[in-house]
């Protein structure tokens, strides 16, 4: 198991990328486009267990709130008990927040901090937690 010290050096140059970078297809497609709009191109997404959820929901409240919010998507999960040498099958939620590089980057310790805590709390042995690059969300403003 690595330390998360030496996880981030290899994450942080991705963070460097200009904020509205995003890929040249989807950019040659809106760019003519008289419709502004804002641009979200990374996202963190948790790995919830179903049935913990509710009991979750204040701390991803709080994990992502600076990025204003977050999705939930229902799924089939499956992982290895070393343990009991088996995969374990449950329902899991997927919770995804969506940020500008500034938010990631100013939030990402408190985030790993407070998923931390999360799974202690949960009784988790784990929390799963993925940082995703160039996963670009589109918010138009319509006011």
């Amino acid at each position: 198991m690595e330390h998360i010290s030496e996880i981030l050096p290899n994450v942080m140059p991705n963070f460097m990328i200009p904020q509205n970078s995003i890929s040249p297809l989807i950019e040659s497609a809106i760019a003519p486009s008289p419709i502004a709009l804002d641009r979200l191109p990374y996202a963190v997404r948790w790995h919830i267990p179903a049935h913990k959820y509710a009991q979750a929901k204040g701390f991803l409240t709080g994990l992502t709130q600076q990025a204003g919010g977050y999705n939930t998507t229902f799924s089939e999960g499956n992982w290895w008990n070393p343990a009991t040498q088996t995969w374990v099958e449950e329902p899991i939620v997927l919770v995804k927040s969506y940020m500008t590089a500034e938010v990631l980057q100013r939030q990402l310790n408190a985030m790993l901090r407070g998923s931390y805590r999360m799974g202690k709390d949960l009784g988790e042995s784990a929390i799963a937690l993925e940082i995703l690059s160039n996963n670009t969300m589109l918010i138009i403003p319509c006011e």
